[in-house]
C-alpha cells in the first residue's frame, strides 16, 4: 500500500497565514450588516443607495477575481496572496478615516478588491501545498475561516451598536491585514506553480519544508508530466477542448447556483430580514444575527470534518436538500405573518445558513480548486470565482427592490426554485474527486 504523504508543522503554519485572507473575506463583507443602519443616518442614504454601499464591495471583487488568475499565474500563488492583504490594510484605511459616501466608496472598492483575490488565491494555495487525502480539508478550512470572520464582524457590530461607531466595525480589520502581510513572507511558493515554471529544485525544497516524510517525491515527477511550462494556453482555448469546456461549464453554473440560491443577502441583509420577520429593534436584529454566525461557523467545521471522508457529492446534496425544506418554511411563515413567524423565521434561517455550510458553500471551492488542470488552474479558477461574484453582486444590488416587488416571501419563494434547480445539476452532472490527487483528476480529462 501507498505511503500518504504526511503535513509538517510548517505546513499548518502556512494554511493559517494564508487563511488569514479568508478571515478578512467573511469580516469585510459581513460588517456592512451592522454598520449600515449607522451608514444610512450619517449620510441620509435613501434604499437604493444602502443598496449601492452593500454592493460597492462585490463591483471590486468581480475586478479582483479578474485580474486574480493572471496575477496567481504569472507571479505565483505567494505573492497573489500578499497582495490583497496589503489592499485590505489601504482599504480600511480609508473607509475608517472618510467623511463623505465617495471616499467611503472608494475604500470599500478597494477592500472589495482584496476580496476578490484571496476568494480565488487562498483556495488555490491551500489545494496545492495540502497532501491529496487533505485537499478537501484544507480548502474546507478556507471557507471555515469566511465563517469565522463573518461571525467576528456580527459580534463586533453588536459590540459597537450601543454607540453607533461604524469606523471601529471597520477598523478592527487592520489587524489581521498587516499581520498577514508580514507573515507570509516567511511562507514558501505553491510547488505546484514551481513546477509550472520548471523549477523543479525549487519546488523540491518546497515539499521538503511541507511534508514530514519523503513519500511526496514521486509526485514531482508525476506533476511535471502535465506542467509543460513552455506550453501555453490562451484563455480561449479552455473553451475550445471539450474536456476542458465541460469543467469550465460545471464550475461557472455550479458558482452561479451558489449565489442564486440567497446565501449572501442572507449574510449582508440578516438584521433587516429580522426586521421585516418582526424584530422592532436594532441591536435585537443584530443580536439574532450573531446567532446566524454561529450557526456558520459550527456547520462549516462538520464540512471540514465530513469531506475527506464521505465525499463531495453526498454532502452537497444533503445540504441542497436541507436548504430547500428551510427556505420552503421561512417563506411560508414569512407569508402567514403569525405570532411566531419571528421565532420561526430564526430557526429556519439559522437551518438554511447550517445546510449551506456542510453542503454548497465550502465544496463549491473545493471542487474549482480540483477540477482544473495545472497549466490552466489560475485563470480557470479566476473565471469560475468570477461568476460567482458576479451573481453576489447582482444577488444583492436587487435584494432589497425584489423585497418591494415580491414581499420577502416571495423572495425566498424564488430562492427555493433555485435551488431546486441545483439539486438537479448536482445530481446529473458533479462528479466525485474524493482521495484523488490533482494529477489523477487532471489525468481523467485526457
Amino acid at each position: 500500500m501507498e505511503k500518504q504523504e504526511q503535513c509538517s508543522s510548517y505546513t499548518i503554519l502556512a494554511l493559517l497565514t494564508a487563511t488569514l485572507g479568508s478571515f478578512l473575506f467573511g469580516y469585510q463583507t459581513a460588517v456592512i450588516s451592522g454598520a449600515l443602519p449607522f451608514l444610512a443616518t450619517e449620510f441620509s442614504m435613501s434604499a437604493a443607495a444602502e443598496g449601492f454601499v452593500v454592493s460597492m464591495v462585490l463591483l471590486g471583487a468581480l475586478l479582483g477575481v479578474l485580474f486574480s488568475g493572471m496575477v496567481a499565474d504569472r507571479f505565483g500563488r505567494k505573492k497573489a496572496i500578499l497582495l490583497p492583504a496589503a489592499l485590505f490594510t489601504l482599504g480600511t484605511a480609508i473607509v475608517c478615516s472618510s467623511h463623505s459616501v465617495l471616499v467611503f466608496l472608494i475604500g470599500r472598492f478597494i477592500t472589495g478588491t482584496a476580496v476578490g483575490l484571496i476568494s480565488m488565491t487562498a483556495p488555490l494555495y491551500l489545494a496545492e501545498i495540502a497532501p491529496s487525502r487533505l485537499r478537501g480539508t484544507f480548502v474546507c478550512v478556507h471557507q471555515l475561516v469566511i465563517t469565522v470572520g463573518i461571525l467576528v464582524a456580527y459580534v463586533v457590530n453588536y459590540v459597537f451598536a450601543a454607540s453607533g461607531s461604524w469606523r471601529s466595525m471597520f477598523g478592527i480589520a487592520l489587524i489581521p491585514s498587516v499581520l498577514q502581510f508580514f507573515s507570509m513572507l516567511l511562507f514558501c511558493e505553491s510547488p505546484s506553480w514551481l513546477l509550472s515554471k520548471g523549477l523543479k529544485e525549487k519546488a523540491a525544497k518546497a515539499l521538503q519544508l511541507l511534508r514530514k516524510d519523503t513519500s511526496w517525491k514521486h509526485h514531482v515527477f508525476a506533476a511535471s508530466t502535465f506542467a509543460p511550462h513552455e506550453e501555453k494556453q490562451s484563455t480561449k482555448s479552455f473553451f475550445v477542448n471539450p474536456k476542458i469546456r465541460y469543467v469550465m461549464i460545471l464550475g461557472l453554473v455550479l458558482n452561479m447556483f451558489q449565489q442564486i440560491t440567497g446565501i449572501n443577502t442572507v449574510i449582508y441583509y440578516a438584521p433587516k430580514i429580522f426586521q421585516e420577520a418582526g424584530f422592532t429593534s436594532v441591536n435585537i436584529a443584530i443580536l439574532a444575527a450573531v446567532g446566524i454566525g454561529v450557526i456558520n461557523v459550527l456547520s462549516t467545521i462538520i464540512s471540514v470534518w465530513l469531506i475527506d471522508k464521505s465525499g463531495r457529492r453526498k454532502l452537497l446534496l444533503v445540504g441542497l436538500c436541507g436548504m430547500l425544506l428551510s427556505l420552503q418554511l421561512l417563506s411560508t411563515f414569512l407569508f402567514m405573518k403569525t405570532e411566531h413567524t419571528a421565532a420561526i423565521s430564526v430557526i429556519a434561517l439559522m437551518s438554511y445558513v447550517a445546510f449551506f455550510a456542510m453542503g454548497i458553500g465550502p465544496i463549491t471551492v473545493v471542487l474549482i480548486s480540483e477540477l482544473y488542470p495545472l497549466k490552466i488552474r489560475g485563470r480557470a479558477m479566476s473565471i469560475a470565482t468570477t461568476a460567482n461574484w458576479f451573481f453576489n453582486y447582482l444577488m444583492s444590488l436587487v435584494f432589497l427592490d425584489l423585497m418591494k416587488w415580491m414581499g420577502i416571501a416571495g423572495v425566498f419563494e424564488l430562492f427555493a426554485a433555485f435551488t431546486v434547480a441545483t439539486i438537479i445539476f448536482v445530481y446529473f452532472y458533479i462528479p466525485e474527486t474524493k482521495g484523488k490527487s490533482l494529477e489523477e483528476i487532471e489525468a481523467s480529462l485526457k
